[in-house]
């Protein structure tokens, strides 16, 4: 009986360990952002083909990731660092060769077509003003996907 309850905690243990791995790796490579009426984000530097995460925190301490994307193209992209479908675990997406990955589901976007999804899993759109590299995003944009985290 012992040890049966010896490997239910060890397992429970485990498991805290992983959500908590998981959430660190899910929130770790954000860029702080921060203002008041707007974000402002100089992506002038950013290459084709390349995104980056961010995050803002509101003022009741909820961070709101999102991520800018730079296309083969040049045009900048915006999207929640969330989809409709996946965000209910909260884990969003990764950045890898030019594609955000889906951390839940797995699918891939590339930069050009971020905004697209596949199946039910859509990455929600920001808007944002791009002046010549400058990127900005209004806070109350920003606010008004709190519902995805």
């Amino acid at each position: 009986m012992r040890r049966i309850r010896l490997r239910i905690l060890g397992g429970l243990v485990l498991a805290a360990g992983a959500a908590a791995f998981l959430i660190f790796i899910a929130a770790s490579d954000c860029t702080t952002v921060t203002g008041n009426d707007e974000v402002v984000v100089d992506v002038s530097a950013m290459r084709p083909g390349s995104a980056r995460l961010f995050s803002y925190t509101d003022d009741a301490g909820k961070r709101l990731r999102f991520v800018l994307a730079r296309g083969v193209d040049g045009k900048v992209r915006s999207v929640f660092d969330a989809c409709r479908q996946c965000s209910a675990f909260h884990r969003g997406y990764r950045v890898a060769g030019g594609e955000l990955i889906c951390r839940v589901c797995g699918n891939h976007y590339p930069v050009e077509r971020m905004t697209e999804g596949q199946a039910s899993c859509v990455p929600v759109s920001l808007s944002h003003k791009d002046d010549s590299g400058i990127v900005h995003i209004k806070t109350a944009d920003l606010e008004a996907g709190h519902t995805l985290f």
